[in-house]
């Protein structure tokens, strides 16, 4: 039987999540402080994890980060489920590696919906060759953020890259998508970048394409923290052409 977390204080409204999700076959387990999720995720890692951001002990935010720094528990499909429905609790929570977002009050409908999202994430972490794309096209997008967490889950998790390695190319990754969606404001005539990923038993294979002048620009600075950075991948090409820029990191 599959398992959830579910990280809320009011009881009641643990107890009402915990029975929908029982719904659809899952056997749940309650926390009402980031402390106990943080206990309970030690003991075992549950198929699903619902997260409330007001917590008494400290912000939903920092165990979210939390759990999606570590390679034990970063693709644990994680749900932030909140009575904050600004856009930038949304983007916030992509930010801090959630998998999706939910406002309160909810319908059960949604929260099934959020069921069927993780099992099909749980089916993608378990293949052998993963490939997707994202495209950088409007700063207050979050659906570029949410693909975005979900691809660096994947790199710390499904890779034997140490997590500083893992972390280096994540946060090279952060610093892209901020150099691609303010090019638009800045060069209005320049095409959207997108990233084109490939994980395979032996590496992983980052390709930014479409626009990729802000590389060019980046690279007229070498002490730049993302060119800098590049040195972590064991091959960094660009193909002026296409246009392409390809990061290729190998452990086999």
């Amino acid at each position: 039987m599959p398992t959830a977390l579910i990280v809320e204080d009011e009881p009641e409204a643990n107890k009402l999540l915990g029975m929908l999700i029982k719904l659809r076959g899952y056997r749940s387990t309650p926390a009402f402080t980031g402390g106990e999720a943080l206990e309970q995720l030690g003991r075992q890692v549950p198929d699903i994890l619902f997260l409330d951001l007001m917590l008494p002990d400290v912000d939903g935010y920092e165990i979210c980060r939390a759990v999606k720094s570590a390679k034990a528990t970063c693709l644990i499909p994680l749900v932030i489920v909140s009575a904050r429905i600004a856009q930038r609790n949304r983007i916030d929570s992509f930010h801090a590696g959630a998998d999706e977002f939910i406002s309160k009050p909810y319908t059960p409908e949604r929260i099934f919906e959020a069921l069927e999202q993780a099992e099909a994430l749980r089916e993608q972490a378990s293949r052998e060759i993963i490939k997707g794309s994202i495209r950088f096209v409007d700063p207050d997008d979050d659906l570029p953020l949410h693909d975005l967490a979900r691809l660096r889950s994947l790199i710390l998790g499904r890779t034997p890259l140490e997590a500083e390695v893992a972390g280096r190319i994540n946060g090279l990754l952060d610093q892209a998508w901020r150099c691609i969606v303010r090019r638009p404001s800045e060069h209005p005539d320049d095409e959207p970048g997108s990233v084109h990923y490939e994980l395979t038993p032996d590496r992983l294979v980052l390709s930014f394409r479409d626009g990729i002048a802000w590389f060019e620009e980046l690279q007229k600075s070498p002490d730049d923290p993302f060119v800098a950075g590049l040195q972590v991948f064991d091959e960094v090409s660009v193909d002026r052409v296409v246009p392409r820029l390809t990061l290729i990191k190998r452990w086999a």
